[in-house]
């Protein structure tokens, strides 16, 4: 009896929110410690759980200065996974022990992954976190994909580089569903995926290979071509080295280009004033040679025929010249140095002048993973020979197949965002992608575009941000909540036809703008405050650009499945 009162007890403080250890009172049962030899977890495939514990308040993570502070009670579980004998994938879940919401919400991984995301870059606007699921009542996972940051031998290893492509995703989230039944009780009511970039790319991937894992999907920015757009960062790159000494990319010109185009195609409806596009920016005319230097001109005003010619090169795509194949497209008009929070614009980019390119993923991916030669001189090579090297030899990085059918077949929603300002990942990869898909289910369902686009966008919605940089940033509306968007879309069938956003500066809204699903925009119906978003509303695009969205994904490298 005196046992039974006190396994009643410890429940009813779990229940509570208060956490009990073993030694707390005789007969006392911390459910979260007891995972660690939970028979369930213990018999998942390649898969051995490391610790369970209760955390509350701080945790220092691995080779962090401060702690994470301000933390509810929850329980930590970590885990190591072994598809492969070379795999060594680490996993942690984290489970709310109070005013747990019912869902579990998997975070991407940025760059080249190597770390667990416990914390969020500030300025991304998806806060794909573990701090973040837990605070806003998710159990959350997370993994390092297989590998340390400090440690890039891993790109030359097969085996690490389908873990970093897709198995660590897929069996992190296998795990944590499995935690949180033993934890809870009870199965997740919704499981949602969110990530921007790298984490992006990886959202498209567990919608295209795994379509059960996760009810509804958050894809920010997705790299999902990644030998692609790490190829377009090569050629950046060598457009820069093509003279010597190389061009010259400083804030101050890309910011004259930038101050241009908004004259240019924005001060007719106060565009020029906002600091950024507000429509699709293929809709501006315009030449950055019209800012070529000419005799007498103040060179602060102008620009060098060799910075004329790197801009046009990088406003258009990556074309492989032996068969005329597009590999990667170019960045906008607008984006070169748009302004606003965090560091947006070209001038950062390791591949035009910015950090050091030594350390970037592009070089680290193709110098050591493809090439496998630290000493690799890649002002020099082929890229498009690279290119096609890279997609033979790691054609499971890339997300590319158009085919999504079971995952909305199960009910599942994929809400895309990309930014029209996005320095590092081109807005029109994923307008390619996206049109692309409404291609196909044109083709497949023998219907016209419309009809194609009306039925895509019952599951599938793409938002392009006007004045966004990577995944947040920047001077447009890019306060909203995405992955609140993805929640009641799959829990309250909420259709997201419109998002309202704002723009937020030292804590203070500024304006407020809609956000329409593409290929609409959002259009100032010239009565009102132009800062206030209920006198804009969603448009069709004056021009249609049905023809220059449609970019056919290689069909020789759409995923078949994964081994």
């Amino acid at each position: 009896m005196r046992r039974s009162l006190y396994i009643a007890v410890a429940f009813v403080a779990f229940a509570a929110g208060l956490t009990l250890s073993v030694g707390a009172s005789p007969g006392a049962v911390d459910i979260c410690s007891s995972l660690l030899k939970n028979a369930t977890l213990r018999a998942l495939p390649d898969t051995t759980i490391t610790s369970a514990a209760t955390t509350v308040g701080e945790l220092t993570q691995p080779g962090a200065k401060k702690p994470l502070s301000d933390l509810p009670s929850f329980c930590r579980v970590t885990a190591t996974l072994k598809p492969s004998p070379a795999s060594d994938i680490k996993v942690e879940i984290w489970m709310p022990t109070a005013g747990w919401n019912g869902k579990l919400e998997g975070v991407g991984s940025g760059g080249l992954a190597g770390a667990i995301s416990y914390s969020a870059v500030p300025e991304n606007i998806e806060h794909a976190s573990l701090v973040d699921a837990i605070k806003n009542g998710y159990a959350g996972v997370s993994t390092d994909t297989g590998h340390v940051e400090n440690d890039r031998t891993w790109l030359a290893n097969e085996e690490k580089e389908k873990d970093y492509g897709y198995r660590a995703i897929h069996g992190m989230s296998v795990t944590a569903k499995a935690a949180i039944q033993a934890f809870y009780g009870q199965p997740a009511k919704h499981s949602y995926f969110s990530g921007c970039s790298t984490g992006g790319g990886q959202a498209l991937g567990e919608a295209q290979l795994y379509p059960e894992d996760y009810d509804g999907i958050l894809a920010g920015a997705p790299q999902n071509y990644l030998t692609h757009s790490r190829a377009f960062d090569l050629f950046e790159y060598q457009l820069i080295h093509s003279t010597d000494p190389p061009v010259k990319l400083s804030k101050a010109t890309l910011a004259l280009v930038t101050k241009t185009v908004m004259k240019r195609c924005g001060s007719d409806y106060g565009a020029d004033k906002d600091g950024f596009l507000s429509s699709d920016p293929r809709e501006c005319w315009f030449g950055v040679e019209e800012l070529l230097c000419k005799e007498g001109d103040d060179p602060a005003n102008c620009l060098t025929a060799a910075q004329v010619k790197v801009v046009t090169k990088v406003y258009g795509e990556f074309i492989l010249p032996r068969t005329n194949t597009e590999i990667f497209p170019g960045l906008p008009v607008g984006s070169e140095q748009p302004g606003g929070p965090c560091e947006s614009g070209w001038a950062p980019r390791p591949y035009l002048g910015g950090s050091p390119f030594a350390s970037s993923s592009a070089s680290q991916f193709y110098a050591l993973g493809v090439l496998q030669d630290p000493n690799a001189d890649l002002r020099k090579v082929d890229v498009g020979a690279l290119v096609q090297m890279a997609d033979k030899k790691f054609p499971y990085v890339n997300h590319t197949s158009l085919n999504l059918d079971g995952f909305i077949q199960h009910g599942g929603k994929l809400f895309i965002f990309h930014g029209w300002d996005d320095p590092d990942i081109s807005v029109y990869n994923s307008i390619n992608y996206y049109s692309s898909y409404v291609d196909a289910l044109q083709r497949k369902l023998h219907v016209d575009h419309a009809a194609a686009l009306a039925e895509a966008q019952k599951s599938v919605r793409f938002f392009a941000v006007p004045g966004m940089a990577h995944c947040g940033g920047g001077p447009g509306p890019t306060n909203f909540d995405p992955l609140k968007t993805v929640d009641q879309w799959v829990d309250k069938n909420a259709v997201p036809d419109k998002i309202e956003a704002s723009h937020v500066a030292n804590g203070v809204k500024t304006f407020s703008r809609p956000l329409c699903p593409y290929p609409q925009s959002a259009a100032y119906s010239e009565k009102g405050d132009r800062k206030d978003a209920a006198n804009w509303a969603c448009v069709s695009e004056h021009w249609s650009f049905e023809l220059y969205d449609r970019y056919f994904y290689a069909p020789e490298l759409a995923p078949k499945g994964r081994e």
